[in-house]
């Protein structure tokens, strides 16, 4: 009967110290990892949004005054923002989005606090020949879903070109403008 119970006992402490690394090491190391595809993923979208962005620019730009190109874009990020004369990413056209942290924020992307020092917002930017970026323009959103991007060239002078953007609702326009 003795040796039933001891037995009993020390299975109990070995079940008990596999959960407690179950408990205490698997399930957080299993966030951590949920974490950081959820990072990449929002990386790889704001990427293959700006990509499908600046291609429209560029057929556009391209095709001459009165051209046009609608391309969709999804964003996840309840808090984004394109920019054009970003001083920060000093690029063409940029796209950001708001992270939780300073330290959630992608090593890839460029980091500002936008508004204020509670938002985080990492950024990714674009060059686009024959585009001039001294204007800064900032349209920002509050929205996750899917957004319609509406690229024109009202550029009728040639040369370089300026890009305004801008919103309502879930349309953007963004405009090629001398």
């Amino acid at each position: 009967m003795r040796n039933n119970a001891q037995i009993t006992i020390e299975t109990i402490l070995i079940i008990g110290f596999f959960l407690l690394i179950l408990v205490g090491i698997t399930i957080p190391m299993g966030f951590k990892a949920s974490d950081a595809s959820r990072d990449a993923s929002r990386v790889l979208e704001m990427r293959n949004n700006l990509d499908k962005i600046t291609t429209a620019i560029k057929a556009v730009q391209a095709l001459g005054p009165g051209a046009v190109r609608t391309v969709g874009i999804t964003s996840n990020s309840r808090s984004w923002a394109l920019a054009t004369g970003d001083p920060v990413m000093n690029a063409s056209i940029s796209y950001w989005a708001e992270w939780k942290s300073r330290e959630r924020i992608a090593a890839e992307l460029a980091y500002t606090n936008v508004y204020n020092t509670s938002r985080h917002f990492g950024g990714i930017g674009k060059n686009i020949s024959g585009i001039y970026v001294s204007n800064f323009n900032y349209t920002y959103f509050e929205d996750k879903g899917y957004f319609v991007v509406r690229v024109e060239n009202n550029n009728t002078q040639g040369g370089d070109s300026y890009l305004l953007i801008a919103s309502s609702g879930n349309n953007i326009t963004i405009t090629l403008t001398p």
